[in-house]
């Protein structure tokens, strides 16, 4: 519903995904609640369900914006990402934010289908997690313009698309950079860097049915992996 959107998008700080069950998942979610507790943290449909329907401030439950991304995501599903995976990226691209994902259950999934990635050796501190959450809507909106932009040409054209994501590639290079004071070589994932528009051609989304609609779902996505058990 566009009307529930618009009430949402300028004040989200990102679209959550969790699973309840894993050890300490939701001990993070409350941590989260408090770090946000002035500004929106959306949950993914299949996170709702999961919660059996239980939502709280500041977490609010999202909706498709527009139908054809509905769409979009059931291409992706019958491809074979998972569905939880599939609202995650598409409704993060959609919504213009950072993915959050609590915990380690889906992150292997998200590894297999990566761009790049930012590790970080040890625990971070609260104002780490602070700032470097800011720093990933940075990077979120500081390439979104482009990649929509980039998503519609390949919409409309599909020969770009290896010219394009190589693009895309040089771009997440430069832009783990902003993570300089906590990257390390080895260590546990901190932010994975997903292209969405690669991802969903891999899978063969575009050679069905296509919407131009998809080119907000189609950009790269900032994953933040938040462990389960912050407290």
């Amino acid at each position: 519903m566009f009307s529930r959107y618009a009430a949402l998008v300028k004040n989200l700080r990102g679209v959550v995904l969790l699973n309840p069950n894993e050890e300490g998942a939701l001990d993070t979610v409350k941590w989260l609640s408090k770090r946000f507790k002035y500004r929106n943290l959306g949950l993914t449909p299949s996170s709702v369900k999961a919660l059996g329907g239980r939502v709280f401030r500041p977490f609010r439950e999202l909706t498709y914006p527009v139908k054809p991304l509905e769409a979009l995501v059931a291409s992706l599903c019958r491809r074979g990402m998972p569905p939880e995976i599939s609202e995650l990226l598409v409704f993060a691209s959609s919504y213009a934010s950072p993915a959050l994902l609590v915990g380690s259950t889906y992150v292997s999934a998200l590894e297999e289908i990566k761009v790049d990635e930012v590790r970080v050796c040890g625990n971070l501190s609260v104002p780490d997690w602070k700032l470097h959450l800011r720093i990933a809507d940075y990077t979120v909106l500081d390439m979104y313009d482009v990649c929509v932009e980039e998503a519609l040409t390949v919409l409309r054209d599909p020969s770009v698309l290896p010219r394009i994501t190589a693009g895309r590639r040089e771009r997440v290079a430069k832009d783990k950079r902003r993570y300089w004071r906590i990257a390390c070589e080895s260590g546990s994932p901190l932010l994975i860097y997903i292209d969405n528009l690669s991802v969903a051609a891999k899978l063969g989304v575009f050679e069905g049915e296509i919407y131009e609609d998809w080119a907000a779902a189609l950009s790269v996505v900032a994953v933040v992996c938040i462990p389960a058990g912050l407290g």
